[in-house]
């Protein structure tokens, strides 16, 4: 967490609207869809004069010696792909998991009354630069059945959605359940997980949709097993909402309590 001035790394990845609307079905302890909702944060992060991948895992090594709060529950980045993301002059995306929006704003307290954590701050402002005019906040969901426990190293791609006129979250609901049985009916036995994410400020889309793969020839094949098989299922997606992207990152896990 920097001085919210640079939170994390390229090495690695991806939001309260309208309960009624945008909100998915809570569950906890149960092995249903809609897990959540849990919280997270993302920054949009520039490259410093200092930047490389040595600095950048010096940066990472350092920042998992310091004091992070105990309501952070995972860290991580997006690396764009170039030629296959249309954020131009955005570097990598900082993503901050935490216990609940309460404990992010406990957390960056704490953090800015860190004396080590500005120091760290402050000396690694030249390798990685993030916007602490943005944070962003997000509710998100993990609703599929699917989850791989290495996170080190993944590909991930990210679609921003719109809602289409007089569709709502009981749609994408629907959508997710047929998606969930294709996945359980095509889906191999590479790592592959996904999260719907839901704006908690004035966002453009109404929803981003995360698919996250162990590694970018699992995503190429899982694409291909989609366009062959999922083509139905994609009407039914295209009738509640429109689409931009993927947006393809390489990505990676910063920090996780579990791990460090």
């Amino acid at each position: 967490m920097k001085n919210i001035n640079k939170i994390y790394s390229f090495v690695f990845i991806l939001f309260l609207a309208s309960c009624a609307e945008n909100e998915m079905t809570e569950t906890s302890e149960t092995n249903e869809p809609n897990v959540g909702p849990f919280y997270a944060e993302f920054l949009a992060c520039k490259a410093g004069p200092d930047f490389n991948q040595e600095n950048v895992a010096k940066m990472i090594a350092d920042f998992n010696q310091l004091n992070i709060s105990e309501g952070v529950t995972w860290v991580g980045g997006y690396a764009p792909v170039e030629g296959q993301n249309r954020y131009a002059g955005v570097n990598g995306w900082w993503e901050i998991n935490w216990e609940s929006k309460e404990a992010a704003e406990a957390g960056w307290k704490e953090w800015m009354a860190d004396e080590e954590a500005m120091a760290w701050d402050e000396s690694t402002n030249s390798i990685l630069e993030c916007d602490n005019s943005q944070v962003l906040g997000w509710d998100f969901y993990l609703p599929g059945e699917t989850m791989f426990e290495d996170w080190s190293s993944f590909a991930t791609g990210t679609l921003e959605c719109n809602y289409n006129e007089g569709k709502s979250s009981d749609d994408l609901k629907a959508n997710i359940e047929q998606y969930n049985k294709w996945v359980a009916e095509y889906g191999s036995d590479d790592d592959y997980a996904y999260g719907v994410y839901f704006p908690q400020y004035e966002a453009e889309q109404d929803f981003l949709w995360l698919n996250w793969h162990g590694d970018m020839d699992s995503m190429k094949s899982g694409n291909e097993s989609w366009a062959e098989t999922g083509q139905s299922i994609q009407a039914e997606f295209n009738k509640t909402a429109t689409c931009t992207g993927p947006d393809i990152y390489n990505s990676a896990e910063i920090y996780s309590p579990q791990s460090s």
